[in-house]
């Protein structure tokens, strides 16, 4: 028979007492590779104000040099009326720790580990801050200081003292009321090949007092919950995988009828549907403890724009053992915590707990965590991500459903009361919103929507109010798009027909068009700044779709005067001064109006906003440099291409007849002879002919060159940025963007990084 799940409920015979001992619980194991004091507690101050507070204390041991001291890692939350604050301390001993396991993880994109273990070599990255003042720690009893901003101790009666401080200063005594007890099973011991023993105590009385940084102290009350980790070393090296195999979702609920629940659930690093382990652990009124398996399903989920990491806020959790159903519901947003102690960041936030328990209502408070793999294999694919924000806001102005008149409406300009007939919105939608949606849910990498949020953060600025801003950037791009394939008579994009090989020239150029206006809407939309600094942001917007159109234009009319005289002369500098303006003017620019608008908003500075515009346009100038030498291999990886694997035409743009930054540099890199038979290649445009001037830009060193170039460019612009900007996790990834932009590894090339969470999109994918 299923046990009833409530306070006055006779526990199973099968349910173990517990056997751990409250007085030792919280001992150290000095022996241990890792050891973790995490607490976490329910308040009200004496205004009838609720706080939720976590704190954690991470202890680990050198394994490179175990005659080294052990680090310390500290983590403290508060949220209450004023949000969330929190803050993250590390010692140099962790920092060591947390730079190696970064260094030795092969999983990692190389651009991004280089970037990373490059700038924690000066320090931490902000939020983490250096702890310089001692951590001092008992050897038999819990008692541990770590510097001024935290302390926790065991009290001669068994009571625990924790004081720590963020913004605000916490001065808790925390009593337990139920023993400590195994969470997993009667060991306590986690299942698998994680070395990990975890006790709980899951009740506490609290109270102390909060001092508010405006100096204001108050009584504080409530319940707390203390979770004791310890076991082997947490940062592995030589990793796989990466530096987290698993991603991990937990919440630790203190029900009203006495109960108390934590569960576990773990996935295979990068799968969120291949559970390796889901456990519950339930301690009735009495103390009593139990394990049981558990269903856990997330309901609703929430993406951070500042690390693109996916969370779930809402879920459903069943323990049929004890005829428990839960609702879990946490706040839809703002909750991560962004430290490299996790390897990039996790989510935490208190929820309210609803269910039942055999048909009988339940209800509670919880702590939630989720702590994901934070693997970053492909900087290409990880940007990707970006795509899904984007697309979820450019839905205010380009609806999936024809119903959504107001969308339409106000993609059209209708939605001030404009009579229209009954099926105009219908209509509209088939004529300017289906064009568009053809592509737009088709995407490509999309790494420029993840520019205009990473430099809100650069800046120190949170980006969650400016989320429109990445479908601006993203609608920008795929009208470019749609209206070159027009030009460039391109029949395919991203794999898929182009869009007016679809719908009809005539509409794709209307729709297209119209596609570059949504600015408007979408800007409406955004957190606004006085009136001189919008109009100054629509301006650089409108400047930088002249720019854009302009560089299309030199595009369409080629450079084959200055190709002539290259092949004549053998000097390519005019050459590559026409094409670098090209790029200049159709990349660069859209890419600069990015990140210059962006910074406008974050109030960067004046020297700031100049480095970070002409860094970011070096960046699109960098790219579209490394394109033109993925296109030589029908963008695959060169072995790829000696083995004839090509994924599309190799060559398309000499096909064309394009006179690329490739063929510019092989112009003065070749002998008089070769020289002409790359001109009579290109002018054949044939395949045959293409893929002879392929070989010739090869046996010239021309790629090579090309993609020195780039790197150098965007080496130069970082050169200026970098002293200008906060020593964050940001920055470093900004950096690994420009070596992306300048030396990109194709998705398919099978040697490299790969990250799990997208899957490689077809060929012509900008």
């Amino acid at each position: 028979m299923t046990p009833v799940f409530s306070s006055t409920t006779q526990v199973p015979a099968q349910m173990p007492r517990p056997t751990a001992d409250v007085a030792a619980f919280g001992n150290p194991h000095p022996s241990a590779g890792v050891e973790i004091w995490y607490l976490f507690g329910h308040l009200r101050d004496e205004d009838g104000l609720s706080h939720t507070w976590t704190c954690s204390v991470l202890r680990h041991h050198d394994v490179q040099d175990p005659t080294a001291g052990p680090g310390y890692c500290l983590c403290v939350t508060h949220h209450g009326s004023q949000g969330l604050s929190y803050g993250t301390w590390i010692t140099p001993t962790a920092l060591k720790v947390i730079r190696q396991a970064m260094s030795d993880d092969q999983v990692m994109d190389p651009r991004v580990r280089t970037a990373l273990t490059d700038a924690l070599a000066q320090g931490p990255l902000l939020p983490d801050r250096l702890l310089l003042e001692p951590v001092t720690e008992s050897a038999g009893n819990l008692d541990i200081r770590v510097g001024d901003v935290a302390a926790l101790r065991r009290e001669d009666d068994g009571a625990f003292r924790l004081t720590f401080r963020e913004q605000d200063h916490f001065e808790l005594l925390l009593t337990a009321d139920k023993p400590a007890v195994p969470q997993f099973d009667a060991t306590g011991r986690l299942p698998g090949d994680v070395d990990l023993t975890s006790f709980i105590l899951p009740r506490l009385h609290v109270q102390g007092t909060l001092l508010t940084k405006d100096g204001t102290r108050k009584r504080v009350e409530g319940q707390a919950w203390f979770e004791q980790d310890w076991g082997t070393t947490y940062y592995r090296n030589q990793q796989t995988r990466g530096m987290l195999d698993h991603s991990w979702e937990w919440a630790g609920l203190q029900l009203d009828n006495g109960w108390e629940v934590s569960i576990t659930h773990a996935c295979a690093a990068g799968s969120a549907t291949a559970p390796v382990f889901s456990r519950a652990t339930a301690v009735a009124p009495d103390g009593t403890v139990s394990h049981h398996d558990v269903t856990w399903q997330p309901t609703r989920h929430w993406t951070s724009l500042a690390t693109l990491n996916t969370y779930p806020t809402a879920v459903t959790a069943s323990v049929p053992a004890l005829g428990l159903e839960l609702e879990i519901t946490a706040p839809a947003t703002a909750r991560e915590i962004r430290t490299l102690t996790v390897g990039r960041a996790f989510w935490e936030s208190h929820a309210t707990v609803r269910g039942t328990v055999n048909g009988r209502p339940v209800a509670g408070a919880a702590v939630v965590q989720t702590l994901p793999d934070n693997s970053i294999g492909d900087i290409e694919q990880y940007m990707r991500r970006s795509h899904d924000i984007a697309r979820v806001e450019a839905a205010a102005v380009y609806p999936t459903d024809p119903a959504d008149t107001a969308a339409v409406g106000l993609l059209a300009g209708t939605h001030d009361g404009t009579q229209l007939d009954a099926s105009a919105h219908a209509r509209l939608h088939q004529a300017l919103v289906a064009p568009v949606l053809h592509l737009l849910d088709n995407p490509g990498r999309s790494w420029r929507p993840y520019i205009s949020a990473t430099v809100f953060c650069l800046l120190g600025i949170d980006p969650e109010p400016y989320r429109p801003l990445t479908a601006g950037t993203e609608l920008l791009h795929t009208a470019a798009l749609i209206v070159d394939d027009i030009q460039d008579r391109s029949p395919t994009r991203r794999g898929q027909p182009s869009v007016h090989e679809v719908f009809g020239t005539a509409e794709t150029i209307t729709s297209g068009t119209l596609c570059y206006f949504t600015f408007d809407p979408l800007f409406q939309s955004i957190p606004q700044a006085d009136a001189p600094t919008m109009l100054r942001i629509y301006q650089l917007y409108l400047r930088a779709m002249r720019a854009g159109h302009a560089g299309q234009a030199l595009d369409l009319a080629g450079h084959h005067d200055a190709f002539d005289d290259a092949i004549t002369t053998g000097d390519p500098r005019a050459l590559l001064e026409q094409i670098l303006t090209t790029h200049r003017l159709k990349t660069g620019m859209l890419v600069r109006c990015t990140a210059e608008i962006t910074a406008i908003l974050a109030g960067s500075d004046d020297e700031q906003l100049k480095a970070v515009s002409q860094y970011f346009e070096d960046v699109g100038v960098a790219y579209q440099i490394s394109d033109d030498v993925m296109d030589l291999y029908g963008q695959c990886t060169p072995e790829e291409y000696r083995r004839g694997l090509a994924v599309r035409t190799p060559a398309e743009d000499l096909i064309n007849g394009a006179v690329t930054y490739p063929v510019a540099h092989a112009a003065g890199l070749l002998d008089p002879r070769d020289r002409q038979l790359l001109r009579e290649a290109l002018y054949l445009r044939t395949d045959a002919s293409a893929l002879q001037a392929s070989d010739l830009l090869m046996r010239s060193g021309a790629l090579e060159v090309c993609l020195a170039e780039a790197r150098d460019l965007v080496d130069r612009a970082w050169q200026t940025l970098d002293p200008l900007l906060p020593h964050t996790s940001h920055k470093a990834m900004v950096r690994a963007l420009g070596w992306y932009a300048a030396q990109r590894v194709s998705e398919y090339d099978p040697q490299a990084p790969t990250d799990d969470t997208s899957s490689p999109s077809p060929s012509n994918s900008c």
